[in-house]
């Protein structure tokens, strides 16, 4: 297989409007907006997921890699990660008997797979395959917005929910379609009238949802857009941004079990831990240094709760070694991107660390859009070799 010859999809159009594209574009884009319904049971794959073992998942196995050093370091890091998933789950399933550790051992491997299969198809595809993404996030936006009008009754407690298993979930959704939108529209230059009409979408749906945390993401987003000094604003909206969570949780969590207390307002602190399941952190420190694994929940709560956070599901399932393992690839990604593109993933992280975020699909396109935006940008500084725009893989 020989590199090919710089193609249509390396050239970018002047105007953010180009539709111009072939199938694989616009298949990649319609599978972005399946991805919002979930018609399967809560943890079972979704349709989204199966079109997109096709779309990136197929093509790293047909597709000569080719790294440069800025996407190869972060990668070769979660790569590390995901290897001590896979060695703490297969040990305790093999302690325990219990194969539940391979379900999430599966889901990890593929958000791998999906996060490095955006980056192989970015790498032959070039511009038109971040341009079609914009697109197919923007009109996810748009198609939600439409679907709240006659789905309006879909809700939970009064929460919009749509096709969601609950409006936290949506929430999460929309904030995170809304920050790939705000990374990707200044390389093409899409119109601020047009930027801010998208934000109002994602705006209307955190208000749908009540989610206190959602509205102030895409408030950050939208200021973002206008201030000089960016890493200041972030600072200042942290506190903000750390007690709308708390917030949202304390009022309403629907993933907590049916017995949960009656009056949450009246609740303790340790109430809090415990319906979160985070008191198991304190309760069996043994696990902290290796991790427990993640599965077999019964061996901490009689009804096999998880613990509802993503951070400390990190920290007990994986333990310290799996968690400083994470914390490398995390340094290596934001040494690789810019820091105004870390400053837009602060709400879409922050939420992530109070839910289950690290296991939605779009969580891990927008760390791999970060990276493809790295490379495209800093090959066009360069301008030497290959005029391809990500020399990440071959034909």
């Amino acid at each position: 297989m020989t590199p090919r010859a710089a193609s249509p999809a390396s050239r970018m159009s002047t105007s953010w409007i180009d539709l111009s594209a072939s199938w694989k574009e616009l298949i990649w884009a319609l599978v972005i907006l399946t991805l919002p319904f979930n018609l399967y049971e809560p943890g079972s794959p979704q349709p989204g997921d199966f079109l997109l073992v096709l779309v990136l998942c197929v093509p790293i196995l047909l597709v000569r890699f080719k790294m440069p050093p800025v996407v190869a370091w972060p990668v070769y890091s979660l790569a590390a990660f995901f290897v001590y998933v896979f060695a703490c789950n297969f040990a305790w399933a093999a302690i325990t008997g219990e194969y539940d550790f391979f379900k999430s051992t599966a889901f990890y491997a593929f958000n791998f797979a999906v996060f490095l299969g955006y980056l192989v198809m970015l790498g032959d595809r070039g511009d038109d395959w971040m341009r079609w993404t914009l697109y197919g996030f923007a009109a996810t936006l748009v198609m939600l917005v439409v679907l709240s009008i006659p789905f309006a009754d879909r809700t939970e407690s009064g929460r919009l929910q749509l096709f969601f298993f609950n409006a936290n979930q949506l929430a999460y959704h929309v904030l995170l379609c809304a920050t790939i939108v705000a990374m990707i529209a200044p390389r093409y230059n899409v119109p601020r009238l047009v930027m801010y009409a998208l934000l109002l979408c994602a705006f209307y749906l955190e208000l749908r949802t009540y989610s206190r945390a959602g509205i102030l993401g895409i408030a950050l987003l939208g200021a973002l857009q206008l201030v000089h000094r960016p890493t200041l604003l972030t600072i200042a909206m942290l506190p903000l941004l750390g007690l709308a969570l708390y917030t949202d949780l304390q009022n309403l969590d629907p993933d907590l079990l049916q017995h949960r207390l009656q009056a949450l307002e009246q609740s303790t602190p340790d109430d809090y831990l415990r319906d979160r399941g985070l008191d198991r952190i304190f309760d069996h420190p043994e696990y902290l240094l290796v991790g427990a694994g993640e599965g077999d929940m019964g061996r901490f709560h009689h009804n096999k709760q998880e613990i509802h956070s993503s951070a400390a599901n990190l920290l007990f399932s994986y333990g310290v070694a799996g968690t400083a393992l994470f914390l490398i690839f995390v340094r290596r990604f934001t040494m690789s991107v810019r820091t105004g593109l870390t400053l837009m993933m602060v709400p879409a992280f922050s939420y992530s660390l109070f839910h289950h975020g690290m296991r939605a699909r779009p969580f891990w396109l927008m760390l791999a859009i970060a990276l493809g935006l790295a490379v495209l940008n800093s090959v066009e500084v360069s301008k030497k070799g290959d005029k391809r725009p990500l020399a990440l893989a071959d034909r």
